[in-house]
């Protein structure tokens, strides 16, 4: 098990580790031309940093709905635009993350939005100079 005291890196290792540490069926809802990795579903917090050019806060909190080894769906409270690359980091128990990712879609719910966002990883020239 990870060290929860500590914030790492997101790579697929670490994404991978976190999902075999719950014990949580798979939602098959692979429909053809859609995702090809499963999704697992799993509670818990995401804190995400928008870029200068989206409006309002740049720092907001989402629950996180879904996860799987090639991104998340996470619940807000205010729109996030399709394309918008976003930093975030997922809070579990078992591990603390941070990381980059592309936001594939934005839902509106009766309660907020269902924000998708696709992984990517950086390397750690490419992670400091998205930090800057």
């Amino acid at each position: 098990m990870m060290d929860a005291e500590r914030i790492v890196k997101m790579t697929p290792e670490t994404i991978h580790e976190l999902l075999a540490s719950h014990s949580v069926n798979a939602e098959s809802k692979n429909l053809p031309g859609k995702r090809q990795t499963e999704r697992w579903p799993f509670p818990g917090a995401v804190e995400v940093w928008l870029p200068d050019e989206c409006y309002g806060e740049q720092h907001v909190l989402a629950t996180l709905h879904n996860l799987s080894d090639g991104g998340l769906a996470m619940r807000v409270r205010r729109p996030i635009p399709s394309n918008t690359r976003v930093s975030l980091a997922i809070h579990q128990p078992e591990l603390s993350c941070y990381g980059h990712a592309l936001v594939r879609h934005c839902t509106r719910t009766h309660v907020g939005y269902l924000v998708g966002v696709e992984f990517f990883y950086l390397s750690d020239e490419d992670d400091e100079a998205a930090d800057s």
